[in-house]
């Protein structure tokens, strides 16, 4: 690595502009066979350091969405965007497509939001089948071409932690049996699981077009159990993992 100049400040004496930026001028001039994608081991570059260009550099490839306010209503048994107040999606744009530089490169997606309120008429069966309780987040991106993706993670929520095992014929330690199916069943109906918080993280490899929108998508497994549910207070942020 070269030996660039140095200008320190004399004790005393106020720097002119082109003195404090002397030093900068002799990095830049010093380093000129670097790139600003760190690389090489030699990190510094003038992009590194002047004020006007670094979040140009380190911040471009985030995205963020937040929404406090507004509710959405789910009623749906297959994956709808969750847009709340009817009028914001919760989604991230970009116009251009972001591209991936390299191979190997991720987009980091992390979305979470709160299921503020249970159907009314919300009942489950005296035995639970399978997952009737329970409603799915999925994240989904649209590539440069427009055609859209779902990304490969999908997460469910319970909305009273009943289990899916039969307990109509359970022994007590006396040798009795007893069918605790409906009292658990009473029991979950009347306390459903209220502003709680649910979260999904997604990773996307490299795609060929680019991607220029990532959204948080949602269903329930069963409406008849479950009419519907109330989600509000959403966040989403993506973050491209580069080089």
């Amino acid at each position: 690595m070269s030996t660039i100049k140095t200008n320190p400040a004399i004790p005393g004496k106020v720097a002119t502009a082109a003195e404090a930026n002397a030093t900068y001028a002799a990095i830049q001039t010093g380093t000129a066979a670097l790139s600003d994608l760190n690389e090489q081991t030699e990190w510094a570059t003038w992009n590194h350091i002047d004020t006007v260009t670094d979040e140009q550099v380190f911040t471009t490839d985030m995205q963020t969405y937040c929404n406090a306010l507004d509710y959405y209503v789910l009623t749906s048994e297959s994956y709808v965007v969750i847009n709340l107040g009817g009028t914001d999606p919760v989604r991230l744009n970009w116009t251009p497509a972001l591209t991936y530089n390299f191979s190997g490169e991720l987009l980091r997606v992390h979305a979470d939001i709160n299921l503020d309120a249970v159907d009314a008429n919300f009942a489950l069966p005296a035995l639970l089948l399978s997952n009737q309780d329970v409603f799915y987040l999925q994240l989904w991106y649209r590539d440069g071409n427009n055609n859209y993706h779902a990304v490969d993670c999908e997460f469910g929520y319970s909305v009273t932690n009943y289990i899916d095992q039969d307990v109509s014929n359970v022994e007590y330690t006396n040798g009795t049996f007893h069918d605790f199916t409906s009292n658990f069943a009473s029991y979950c109906n009347t306390h459903p699981r209220h502003r709680f918080r649910c979260s999904i993280t997604g990773f996307i490899p490299i795609v060929a077009s680019g991607i220029n929108r990532v959204e948080l998508r949602a269903r329930l497994d069963d409406n008849v159990v479950l009419p519907s549910v109330t989600f509000r207070e959403a966040t989403m942020v993506a973050v491209m993992v580069r080089h």
